[in-house]
């Protein structure tokens, strides 16, 4: 308990301030440990999430292809913070003018918490159309849980392929559909398709068969954020591999596994993925929070929520995915992309002014120059856009495989991923498959990640 003086000069008791923040991401986990610094402030910071980690997203590709272990791409939020109350469960509601949020715990029930700050940063969800079938045949690649399952579908449909003598048969589960070319679908593209030719080549009953990948991109270009040349070269790079990649092409629907594509051709499919983007948390809209046109919280660059008139909603604060923020550094209005390397830094500025506040002190606003992007597209392939220079191939990859190791949190996890990197180099492919130890009651489908 903090203690402030009175009029007669003794110190009078002031309760700690209540700080609340929503989603354990890379938001909610770099808010905690900035606000962790302050001891002396007593804060009584409390976290909500569902899940008991945080997962880092980026090395989701490397989950799917085998080259790293799923829980070493997590951070048991309860072991990471040590000084926060970590509260397993989903939100329901806010109310800013009561200054409440409310939250329904995994055990059931609901549990009301009043704060004086408050963080959002609930993340984003996979985007979904009203597309005929695929709420019973897609998966998507948001979650560490996915992007295991879809390497499981891999490995066991080639299995099956090897199995089966029936032509049609074997060719529909060699087929893989991808929905969607941002580089997160190319990497994880990149990754799996690798995998398929190398469990295909362990089975001598496929002796000469080929896996048939299809990447089906709306665009008239995959990979944009890699920059216009990178992503002119990584479209030729994925048809030199054999992808065959139909832009400016959509998928109309994929009832009974048979995917119908705006170019009139009809494919029978044995995995259909969909990366065709993300949307904010859309618990948001069961919220008084001010929206932007795409459903982002409206917020400053000193990372407060604003109305429409440029009044903050006292009290509450948002970065992330689920944050429409200003880009300060560029001369038309713009807002800053929504990743890891903006998350990271946004959240930790965010901490630093909730403590700037309490402090009676000016928040400072976010201003950061973009480092660039790297991807990787499997073994020794990648490319990366660092500070305007472009790499390719085995620079890039070991530029993607830098970079993220150095940013992945906690020095345990760091050690974990770099041991595994040494041992998928020294030894063979891992093409185990996990299935058995797939949750029986987690719903892969598409529809369960879009809720």
């Amino acid at each position: 308990m903090v203690a402030r003086a009175t009029d007669e000069g003794k110190p009078m008791p002031v309760a700690p301030q209540k700080i609340v923040i929503l989603g354990g991401g890379y938001v909610g986990l770099y808010v905690a440990w900035t606000l962790e610094k302050y001891p002396e402030l007593h804060l009584d910071v409390t976290l909500v999430e569902p899940r008991a980690y945080m997962t880092y997203q980026p090395l989701l590709p490397e989950v799917a292809g085998g080259h790293v272990s799923p829980r070493d791409v997590t951070v048991d939020l309860r072991q990471a913070l040590q000084h926060t109350n970590v509260v397993r469960g989903s939100v329901t509601g806010l109310d800013s003018k009561a200054k409440t949020v409310s939250v329904a715990p995994v055990d059931g029930g609901e549990t009301v918490y009043d704060y004086d700050h408050v963080v959002v940063g609930l993340g984003a969800v996979t985007r979904t159309f009203p597309t005929p079938g695929l709420a019973e045949h897609g998966v998507g690649f948001k979650t560490i849980e996915e992007a295991a399952h879809t390497r499981n579908t891999v490995l066991l449909n080639v299995a099956k392929a090897a199995a089966t003598s029936d032509q049609a048969e074997r060719r529909r589960l060699l087929t893989f559909v991808m929905i969607g070319g941002g580089y997160t679908g190319v990497e994880a593209l990149g990754e799996l398709s690798e995998l398929s030719k190398k469990a295909i080549a362990a089975q001598p009953a496929l002796a000469g068969a080929e896996p048939h990948w299809i990447l089906i991109e709306a665009l008239d270009r995959v990979a944009p954020e890699v920059g216009p040349e990178l992503s002119v070269w990584t479209l030729g790079e994925l048809r030199k591999r054999g992808i065959d990649v139909r832009l400016k092409t959509t998928m109309k629907s994929c009832e009974d596994a048979v995917a119908v594509f705006s170019d009139g051709d009809e494919v029978p499919f044995g995995m259909l993925v969909w990366t065709a983007g993300v949307k904010p948390h859309p618990v948001l809209a069961n919220t008084d929070l001010p929206l932007g046109p795409r459903g982002h919280v409206n917020t400053s660059p000193r990372l407060q929520v604003v109305r429409e008139d440029g009044g903050w909603v006292r009290g509450v604060w948002a970065a992330g995915d689920n944050a429409q923020i200003p880009d300060l550094t560029k001369p038309q209005p713009a807002w800053y992309p929504p990743n890891a390397q903006n998350a990271v830094r946004q959240a930790s500025l965010l901490g630093a002014n909730i403590v700037r506040v309490v402090k009676r002190r000016r928040p400072k606003q976010y201003i950061h120059y973009s480092l660039g992007t790297v991807a990787e597209y499997g073994t020794f392939r990648g490319a990366a856009n660092i500070y305007g220079i472009q790499l390719k191939e085995l620079p890039a990859w070991l530029a993607h495989r830098g970079y993220h190791l150095f940013a992945m949190p906690t020095t345990d996890r760091k050690v974990r991923i770099l041991a595994g990197w040494i041992a998928d180099f020294v030894g063979k492919t891992d093409l185990t498959p996990t299935d058995d130890l797939e949750d029986p009651t987690h719903d892969f489908r598409i529809a369960a990640g879009g809720k």
